[in-house]
């Protein structure tokens, strides 16, 4: 195992994603999710201080959300800003690629910080979000970032793992639920909770049964394997090769850097432009646990961790593996295909 200086990721190629700085201005819209812990009555209370009551919005459910989105595309929104965490995020963002098809433009979301483990919203520099709301309303000026997400099952996403990251999140639900109502629930939420489940759950549960054997291959362009310091190594691994064959506690695919509570899994998912990061550790869950602070600082280089640039490929387990979304529990998969997005999202943060 080695760590690497935090900045060592940014060498290699240019980085593709070019934010751009844009002054606000009053085509936009506040949906936030009415079912998101943080959505409290208090919090609309002092955004409706600050957003005009026909800009702002509360979803009740996913189809009153997508009712919602329609009426902002016909009415020419130019920024949605949405609030309740990275699902929400994913949610609005998969609805405005639906319209796409539809409509001649579709809305920039913006990313409102009202989540647990806002992964999008830490990369972005959302902070407090009346404040940041206050922000455009002054018009002051903010970063707009294209986006292209990595797609499987139709559902697009900037982020997504199957292994011991989705087992974790399995976890902490299952401990936040049994904690609700009691003494110690405020301890089962956010950083503590998920470190609670992954050394009273998670880890012993993987310590008990050998990783399963994972392939992985290429069913797109050239791909390329990344090496320590952040750069091609070796050849490009062409389409129909196998890019890994071997036991995997998990594979994670990502086009923007962190997981959330800032945990910047994924260095080089923005390094190449038309490539996500693929991520296949073979760490076991000793190994994880022993290298959580690089891991979460994004300096972690081990000869299990194996990174690659790709467009799209196809992973097959011989068991189930727990699956993970955009920070939401998705299940189990036996096989998986992950894909680059055909357009890209424009996410607006905080400049």
């Amino acid at each position: 195992m080695q760590t690497v200086p935090r900045g060592a990721d940014m060498a290699g190629p240019a980085l593709p994603l070019a934010p751009s700085y844009r002054l606000p201005d009053e085509r936009f819209a506040v949906l936030l999710n009415a079912n998101a812990g943080r959505v409290t009555p208090r919090l609309v209370r002092r955004v409706q201080d600050v957003v005009r009551p026909e800009r702002l919005f509360l979803s009740e459910s996913a189809e009153h959300a997508q009712e919602i989105l329609h009426r902002c595309v016909e009415d020419e929104v130019g920024t949605v800003f949405a609030g309740g965490g990275d699902g929400t995020i994913v949610g609005v963002v998969n609805e405005l690629a639906r319209l796409r098809e539809q409509a001649e433009r579709v809305p920039d979301v913006g990313v409102l910080r009202l989540g647990t483990g806002n992964a999008l919203a830490h990369w972005l520099g959302s902070g407090q979000p009346v404040r940041d709301l206050r922000r455009w309303t002054r018009g002051e000026v903010h970063k707009a970032v294209p986006v292209t997400m990595v797609s499987a099952e139709d559902t697009l996403f900037p982020f997504a793992g199957l292994g011991y990251d989705a087992a974790i999140l399995n976890d902490y639900n299952a401990i936040k639920a049994r904690a609700k109502g009691t003494w110690w629930q405020d301890l089962a939420r956010g950083v503590p909770g998920y470190l609670l489940a992954g050394w009273t759950r998670t880890l012993p549960n993987y310590m008990m049964r050998p990783a399963p054997t994972v392939t992985v291959i290429n069913l797109g362009g050239p791909a390329w394997r990344i090496g320590p310091d952040g750069r091609e190594r070796g050849a490009p691994i062409a389409r129909g090769e196998v890019l890994f064959h071997g036991r995997a506690t998990m594979v994670g695919a990502a086009s923007t850097p962190f997981y959330g509570a800032a945990m910047h899994m994924f260095p080089f998912a923005t390094a190449r432009a038309g490539r996500f990061q693929l991520r296949i550790s073979a760490l076991s869950a000793w190994q994880v646990a022993a290298n959580l602070v690089p891991a979460w600082r994004g300096t972690l280089r081990h000869d299990r961790l194996h990174d690659f640039w790709v467009d799209r490929v196809r992973v097959v387990s011989d068991e189930a593996m727990p699956y993970q979304l955009g920070g939401d529990a998705r299940g189990y998969r036996n096989e998986l295909t992950l894909s680059m997005a055909r357009f890209p999202t424009t996410l607006v943060g905080q400049a």
